[in-house]
């Protein structure tokens, strides 16, 4: 039961600090720490949740989440052949290729939508976005560990 405490509490945090910072992606972290302790299940029922209100908040047509999230599940299998999926390096790896791979997938479908993009869009969002993802990552990794596993989920 902590545990869906503990994740209703982080969706609300991240619909607010996505609010408060908007274009930046505050559910994801979240995610890869589910991925990462072996929570597959729940990652995918959050996920599903999480995908939902992103779709209904976001100016694109529907499908950019599925796509982003789709993208991040085969990244983290892939880089866990080669990396432990625990390691600082593997996570900060993952949350650079996210990064890139939101924006591609962000610029294909606005351009789909006939949508401009502003100049702006690449440099200040990329370090801003890693520097979140990080960030976000560090507090919920620890936090859940803290107080929601007394042992990570054996592979």
């Amino acid at each position: 039961m902590k545990q869906v405490y503990f994740w209703l509490i982080f969706s609300v945090l991240a619909v607010w600090g996505q609010y408060f910072v908007p274009s930046m992606d505050f559910f994801t972290p979240g995610l890869v720490v589910l991925l990462q302790l072996g929570h597959v299940s729940m990652a995918m029922w959050l996920g599903f949740f999480w995908m939902m209100v992103q779709e209904g908040a976001g100016g694109l047509a529907f499908g950019a989440m599925i796509l982003f999230y789709s993208g991040m599940i085969v990244f983290f299998y892939i880089g866990g052949v080669f990396f432990e999926v625990s390691n600082f390096l593997f996570t900060f790896l993952i949350f650079v290729f996210l990064v890139f791979f939101m924006r591609v997938v962000v610029s294909v479908l606005a351009s789909l939508q006939g949508a401009v993009l502003p100049d702006n869009f690449l440099l200040h969002d990329i370090l801003v976005q890693t520097g979140l993802y990080f960030l976000v990552w560090i507090v919920t990794f620890n936090l859940f560990k803290k107080h929601c596993i007394h042992e990570p989920v054996q592979r």
